[in-house]
């Protein structure tokens, strides 16, 4: 049998798809995908949650996994686009990763709509990976060179050396050749489980620098709430090693 292979670019499969038309007026786009400590997918969330953004797009593609995401009651595609009503905040999301062949055509095709709605900047939201949960919490930046000194008399640290990978890196290597400034905010973020404090340190950047008074209290609570069963889990942990013999026991903070 013989098998007839398209000729058809593969970029072509590549597109957003929008089902509500919205009246942008320079949007900020924000972008939160999968990473250490589940940072910029919890960003993301949240923003979209306390927000009240609406979904008005999603990414069509060969390259992200052909799954549904139940969210908020709803069957939804796993790469999908938020806006306000009033046009100036947009947030991407994607729960899925994406295979590395398809990085190049998707982040094409959505600068390709991020510069059709006139966006003035888009930021990427990231996590740092390390082991454990930081003792301390930074927000940093990772922008051309003016932009970060606008960004560090906000009170967030310029980094010196990041390295940002997957659909995030691909959108920040594609805004390079493109007329829209295009960001980072990071901060360490554990990778063994998801970080509610690593997304209210970049939740509270994002107040600071875009004045969008996002509340936090639930993340608050959320970080609270971690470090309770981490302190607990510490506290089983010392109990058990106080009953073993000197010789076997460990040391533990």
């Amino acid at each position: 049998m013989t098998q007839v292979k398209s000729l058809l670019p593969n970029h072509l499969f590549d597109t957003v798809v929008e089902f509500e038309k919205t009246d942008f007026h320079e949007p900020v786009v924000f972008g939160g995908f999968v990473g250490p400590g589940l940072v910029g997918l919890v960003c993301a969330g949240y923003m979209i949650e306390k927000l009240n953004l609406h979904e008005i797009a999603h990414v069509r593609s060969q390259h992200i996994p052909p799954v549904a995401v139940f969210v908020g009651a709803k069957l939804r595609h796993p790469f999908r686009i938020y806006s306000d009503d009033s046009g100036k905040t947009v947030v991407m999301i994607c729960e899925m990763p994406i295979d590395i062949e398809g990085l190049y055509e998707i982040s094409l095709v959505l600068l390709d709509w991020i510069e059709g709605i006139r966006a003035r900047e888009i930021v990427i939201l990231d996590g740092v990976g390390v082991s454990g949960i930081p003792d301390q919490r930074v927000a940093y930046s990772v922008a051309n060179e003016s932009r970060m000194k606008e960004l560090e008399q906000k009170g967030i640290t310029a980094i010196q050396t990041a390295m940002i990978g997957g659909i995030g890196g691909a959108l920040l290597n594609q805004s390079l050749t493109r007329r829209i400034s295009g960001v980072s905010l990071l901060t360490t973020a554990s990778i063994e489980l998801p970080d509610p404090g690593a997304a209210l340190t970049l939740i509270k950047s994002i107040n600071q620098i875009y004045g969008l008074g996002i509340p936090t209290a639930d993340l608050e609570q959320n970080v609270e709430r971690l470090n309770e069963r981490l302190n607990a889990l510490a506290d089983q942990y010392r109990k058990l090693n106080d009953q073993l013999p000197e010789s076997d026991k460990r040391p533990y903070a």
